[in-house]
Protein backbone atom coordinates (compact mmCIF):
# COMPACT_ATOMS: atom_id res chain seq x y z
CA UNK A 1 0.00 0.00 0.00
CA UNK A 2 1.23 3.47 -0.87
CA UNK A 3 2.19 6.11 1.69
CA UNK A 4 -0.85 7.85 3.15
CA UNK A 5 -1.69 10.57 5.63
CA UNK A 6 -3.69 9.33 8.57
CA UNK A 7 -6.68 11.58 9.27
CA UNK A 8 -8.87 9.60 11.67
CA UNK A 9 -7.83 6.75 13.97
CA UNK A 10 -10.26 4.87 16.20
CA UNK A 11 -8.77 2.75 18.96
CA UNK A 12 -11.16 0.60 20.91
CA UNK A 13 -12.03 -2.62 22.59
CA UNK A 14 -14.46 -4.14 20.05
CA UNK A 15 -14.49 -7.79 19.11
CA UNK A 16 -11.19 -8.38 17.37
CA UNK A 17 -9.95 -5.01 18.61
CA UNK A 18 -7.65 -6.42 21.28
CA UNK A 19 -7.72 -3.26 23.39
CA UNK A 20 -6.77 -0.89 20.58
CA UNK A 21 -4.14 -3.05 18.89
CA UNK A 22 -6.24 -3.13 15.71
CA UNK A 23 -7.30 0.47 15.14
CA UNK A 24 -9.67 1.52 12.40
CA UNK A 25 -7.86 4.14 10.32
CA UNK A 26 -9.01 6.50 7.58
CA UNK A 27 -6.43 8.36 5.55
CA UNK A 28 -5.70 9.93 2.20
CA UNK A 29 -2.98 9.28 -0.34
CA UNK A 30 -2.01 12.25 -2.42
CA UNK A 31 -0.30 10.07 -5.05
CA UNK A 32 -3.11 7.68 -5.92
CA UNK A 33 -6.10 7.53 -8.23
CA UNK A 34 -7.84 5.84 -5.27
CA UNK A 35 -6.99 8.43 -2.62
CA UNK A 36 -9.02 7.17 0.34
CA UNK A 37 -7.27 4.59 2.51
CA UNK A 38 -9.10 2.41 5.03
CA UNK A 39 -7.23 0.02 7.30
CA UNK A 40 -8.20 -2.14 10.21
CA UNK A 41 -5.15 -2.91 12.24
CA UNK A 42 -1.52 -2.08 11.99
CA UNK A 43 1.46 -4.34 11.56
CA UNK A 44 -0.10 -7.80 11.37
CA UNK A 45 -3.58 -6.31 11.47
CA UNK A 46 -6.60 -7.09 9.37
CA UNK A 47 -5.39 -5.26 6.27
CA UNK A 48 -6.67 -2.37 4.26
CA UNK A 49 -7.35 -1.00 0.82
CA UNK A 50 -7.56 2.20 -1.22
CA UNK A 51 -10.81 3.52 -2.67
CA UNK A 52 -12.40 6.25 -4.73
CA UNK A 53 -15.28 8.05 -3.02
CA UNK A 54 -17.91 5.91 -4.77
CA UNK A 55 -15.87 2.82 -3.96
CA UNK A 56 -16.00 3.62 -0.24
CA UNK A 57 -19.77 3.25 -0.33
CA UNK A 58 -20.18 0.59 -3.00
CA UNK A 59 -17.81 -1.69 -1.10
CA UNK A 60 -19.19 -0.74 2.34
CA UNK A 61 -15.76 0.41 3.56
CA UNK A 62 -17.26 3.71 4.70
CA UNK A 63 -19.57 1.85 7.10
CA UNK A 64 -16.56 1.14 9.35
CA UNK A 65 -16.72 4.80 10.34
CA UNK A 66 -20.47 4.94 10.93
CA UNK A 67 -20.01 4.92 14.70
CA UNK A 68 -20.08 7.47 17.49
CA UNK A 69 -16.30 8.04 17.52
CA UNK A 70 -16.19 8.99 13.84
CA UNK A 71 -19.71 10.19 13.08
CA UNK A 72 -18.47 13.56 11.78
CA UNK A 73 -16.16 11.86 9.25
CA UNK A 74 -18.94 9.52 8.13
CA UNK A 75 -21.32 12.45 7.65
CA UNK A 76 -18.75 14.35 5.57
CA UNK A 77 -18.08 11.27 3.41
CA UNK A 78 -21.77 10.49 3.01
CA UNK A 79 -22.66 14.08 2.09
CA UNK A 80 -19.84 14.23 -0.46
CA UNK A 81 -20.88 10.89 -1.95
CA UNK A 82 -24.53 11.84 -2.29
CA UNK A 83 -23.69 15.25 -3.78
CA UNK A 84 -21.32 13.72 -6.35
CA UNK A 85 -18.21 15.52 -5.09
CA UNK A 86 -14.93 14.70 -6.77
CA UNK A 87 -12.20 12.80 -4.97
CA UNK A 88 -9.84 15.77 -5.32
CA UNK A 89 -12.24 18.25 -3.74
CA UNK A 90 -12.98 15.89 -0.85
CA UNK A 91 -9.29 15.21 -0.20
CA UNK A 92 -8.67 18.95 0.14
CA UNK A 93 -11.68 19.39 2.42
CA UNK A 94 -10.61 16.51 4.66
CA UNK A 95 -7.03 17.77 4.86
CA UNK A 96 -8.29 21.20 5.93
CA UNK A 97 -10.73 19.74 8.42
CA UNK A 98 -8.54 17.09 10.05
CA UNK A 99 -4.99 18.22 9.24
CA UNK A 100 -3.58 14.75 9.33
CA UNK A 101 -0.50 13.17 10.78
CA UNK A 102 1.70 10.74 8.91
Amino acid sequence: MEHYIELVRIDGDWEGGHHGQYPKVFGVSLESDKPFVVTEGSGWGLGGASYTLPGLFEGNAASIFDRAESSELFQVLSSAYHSGASDEVLVLELMQRYGGHA
